[in-house]
């Protein structure tokens, strides 16, 4: 007498989808097409219940998350030191690192003030500043982050 294996029923988002053998359900899982925490129905049992539990479901580690260095540090910055010291140091006096970072209004003003002389003798000034906060690891991007990361 041929056994049938089990056939199991996945609920996503309020629709029923299946039913799929053991086989097909795991590789629906490894694809991330259903996840472990979805409600699923194993035939000839009486109550839905969590994926995961069923017999023979695979476990799948969790997907690591975009940004993982802000897991470590949510206040670090996804721009780079490197760029921006780069930047600062060479055509600092334009505000260009100020562009680059996302702080825009304050790049802004460091342009125009660069159009004259008395305002391009406080851009030294203040691009130096940025310079020096660049390479001491204290320099913010247009959210309040850090930049943390060289390259």
């Amino acid at each position: 007498m041929p056994t049938t294996a089990p056939r199991i029923t996945v609920r996503q988002r309020g629709q029923n989808f299946g039913p799929y053998t053991t086989e097909q359900t795991n590789t629906l899982l490894v694809a991330g097409r259903v996840h472990p925490d979805d409600l699923a129905w194993l035939e000839g049992t009486p109550e839905w219940t969590r994926l995961a539990a069923l017999p023979g479901i695979v476990a799948v580690p969790p997907t690591p998350p975009k940004h993982a260095a802000r897991e470590v540090d949510p206040d670090a910055s996804d721009y780079k030191i490197l760029p921006a010291f780069l930047l600062a140091l060479f055509v600092g006096v334009f505000g260009v690192h100020r562009f680059y970072v996302g702080k825009v209004s304050s790049a802004i003003v460091m342009l125009l003030l660069t159009l004259s002389l008395i305002g391009a003798m406080i851009t030294v000034v203040w691009a130096t500043v940025d310079w020096i906060l660049i390479v001491t690891g204290n320099f913010r991007d247009e959210d309040d982050r850090l930049l943390t990361q060289w390259a």
